[in-house]
């Protein structure tokens, strides 16, 4: 039978567990690895010894495979009735040792080596003394789950033998911690490995994505980074965070939540300079007001598609950033009413305007026409909501009545099905929206994790095409009053 490969000091940490194959995945202090000293494929004795789990061992012979990793062939002696052990996850201790068949092997040679040494007791008495002296290399001494600072491990180094201080090595102290004298050097690791981690959940930890960077995995994914210029990036970074707090997500980005009762928990974000507060955005702390607050004597300002629209000025004026530029409200979004103290103000500057005169005849023969179309009407939308006799009664005219006499007139185009309205009479309006598709409405979608990926969508009801007349009632009603006034003139005239 060939005799086991044999080589001293070889000696490796491992993480893995199981009953199948073990990883090593670093010498012990003072010991050398199994690659570059064990040949692939020759069968030599093993000592499995639990460090993070102490009554965990197991002896036997195995080989190591040709991806590093140790086969365990067969087993001599176990924790587990000289079965195969099932490890478990954790740090443990892989040896290079020698087998019962070699000591044997052995015993014969000492036999005779024995009765030639009997005759020089007298030098080997001063060994003897000699060695006293010496850390003694065995195992029948008492065992110790811990270690303590001052302890000292001899180990080869070169030529010779040193001791160590346990201070210098990771080891378990009495209260079962792993204190370190020292700075802790790692791998830089990967996301699905990283090089600081759990002993029962190793995909859980710490990595370095990048220089001067910090990875923060969970679940072999990796969920945060801080980068070298401090900032931190949660979600699934495509690189680098690109701020001082950058946040990738599908669902929902961020989450406020107060711990006090509605009616009086403020939750808020607030924002400030080394001076003091800026302002701030949220829930007021007296009711379930929702507060947007500039602090400074400045403006709130709203915008889209990269442009400011609208703004608030520092004494609560509302009014657009861009002068004639935007409305409020439109054909198919309309505002229902307008309180006010005083009328709205109109541009009528000279120098904004050139100036045509008078009305002509035919414009003022649709003025008086359309005055005879004046009347009381009510909205259908009120008749419905109210009934006939709730509805409120109006004064004005029918739009499309007005287009049908500027037309009779030769004025404008007549209208035509199919034919979208055009005038050059700003009293006279038509206007057109697209048709949009309704929403379902949804629940809240989660991920395995409980990660709000979508949140409830409220149904909304769709709206089909369509168009709309209106009138200038101002510019209307001036119309009307100039063929009035030319009426009364040509009677005072005739008179």
């Amino acid at each position: 039978m060939p005799t086991p490969f044999f080589a001293d000091l070889v000696r490796e940490l491992a993480q893995e567990g199981g009953t199948g194959p073990l990883t090593p995945t670093g010498a012990v202090p003072g010991h050398r690895r199994f690659s570059g000293v064990v040949p692939p494929g020759v069968s030599f004795h093993y000592a499995i010894a639990g460090i993070a789990h102490p009554a965990e061992w197991e002896v036997g012979t195995g080989r190591i495979g040709g991806d590093g990793r140790l086969l365990r062939d067969a087993v001599a002696a176990s924790s587990a009735g000289g079965a195969a052990v099932d490890f478990a996850v954790g740090l443990k201790t892989i040896a290079l040792t020698v087998g019962a068949d070699w000591f044997a092997a052995r015993d014969m040679e000492t036999a005779a080596l024995a009765a030639a040494v009997a005759g020089l007791s007298g030098q080997l008495t001063s060994v003897h003394d000699a060695l006293a002296a010496r850390q003694p290399i065995s195992t029948s001494h008492d065992s110790a789950s811990g270690g303590e600072a001052s302890d000292a491990v001899t180990v080869r180094r070169g030529a010779d033998w040193v001791n160590i201080p346990l201070s210098a090595l990771a080891f378990r102290d009495a209260g079962g911690r792993y204190p370190l004298d020292g700075a802790l050097g790692a791998a830089a690791g990967s996301a699905a490995a990283p090089s600081i981690s759990f002993a029962a959940d190793a995909d859980t930890g710490f990595w370095q994505p990048a220089a001067d960077n910090i990875g923060f995995v969970s679940g072999g994914l990796e969920r945060m980074r801080l980068s070298a210029t401090g900032h931190l990036g949660i979600g699934s970074m495509p690189g680098a965070p690109n701020a001082r707090l950058h946040i990738v997500s599908g669902g929902e980005i961020q989450r406020l939540e107060t711990t006090t009762a509605r009616g009086g928990g403020a939750c808020y974000q607030g924002f400030y300079d080394p001076s003091g507060a800026k302002g701030f955005c949220g829930y007021s702390a007296i009711d379930d007001g929702f507060d947007i607050w500039n602090s400074l004597n400045h403006q709130i300002r709203f915008g889209t598609n990269g442009t400011y629209r609208w703004a608030i000025s520092s004494a609560g004026g509302f009014y657009p950033v861009a002068d004639n530029a935007y409305t409020i409200g439109g054909g198919v979004n309309r505002v229902s009413e307008i309180y006010a103290v005083n009328g709205t103000i109109n541009t009528s500057d000279a120098r904004d305007k050139t100036w045509r005169g008078a009305p002509t005849e035919a414009e003022l023969r649709a003025a008086r026409r359309i005055a005879a179309e004046l009347g009381f009407y009510q909205w259908n939308d009120a008749i419905a909501a109210k009934g006939a006799d709730g509805a409120r009664m109006h004064f004005g005219v029918r739009a499309q009545a007005v287009w049908a006499i500027m037309a009779d007139e030769g004025l404008i185009e007549p209208l035509a099905e199919g034919v979208d309205p055009g005038s050059a009479y700003a009293f006279l309006c038509w206007d057109k929206w697209d048709a949009v598709e309704p929403v379902t409405a949804t629940d809240e979608v989660r991920d395995g994790e409980g990660n709000l990926i979508a949140p409830v969508r409220a149904a909304q009801a769709g709206r089909p095409a369509g168009s709309r007349f209106g009138v200038r009632v101002d510019q209307l009603a001036l119309f009307l009053i100039a063929a009035q006034d030319a009426r009364i003139a040509a009677l005072e005239a005739a008179a």
